[in-house]
């Protein structure tokens, strides 16, 4: 289940999410770049930060993907070059059978005092008359980022 980006992502993050893919795929699997989805917010004050979902396909060499959920800062050099994403954290989010996200509107609120980040992503789940590929039911996935790692909240 893949979707256009909407945004074209800067080179340098999409060298990040090729870095990425080949820590999490396995022999088999390959990343499916044109199903690659990124938005740049700005949670504070003089912070930015880059959100992606990212695909492998083809675990096993079989018929099937995931799909990860991957957060990095962005900074530049002090003249405003050189700009570098650095890997806050990833999880998976969707897959064969289970979800999917097909654009990504996220939202991403700060706590100021915890720091803890929150963000929710709408998304498709597979409901039970549905096939592997094509979810159809509506849901929302709600992901926190705490003292540096990515959890998902609510997840039954």
């Amino acid at each position: 289940m893949a979707a256009p980006a909407t945004e074209t992502a800067p080179k340098p993050l999409i060298d990040q999410v090729e870095r990425l893919t080949e820590l999490l795929r396995d022999p088999y699997a390959v990343g499916y770049p044109k199903a690659t989805l990124f938005k740049m917010l700005s949670p504070q004050k003089g912070e930015q930060v880059a959100l992606t979902v990212f695909t492998v396909e083809g675990f096993g060499g079989g018929n099937n993907h995931t799909q990860y959920f991957a957060m990095f800062s962005y900074e530049t050099d002090e003249d405003g070059k050189r700009p570098h994403y650095t890997l806050m954290d990833v999880i998976p989010i969707g897959g064969k059978g289970w979800r999917g996200v097909t654009s990504l509107a996220a939202k991403l609120v700060r706590d100021p005092k915890t720091h803890t980040a929150e963000i929710t992503i709408p998304a498709l789940e597979v409901g039970p008359d549905d096939a592997p590929n094509f979810p159809s039911k509506r849901t929302t996935i709600k992901l926190v980022l705490k003292n540096g790692r990515l959890a998902e909240v609510g997840k039954p």
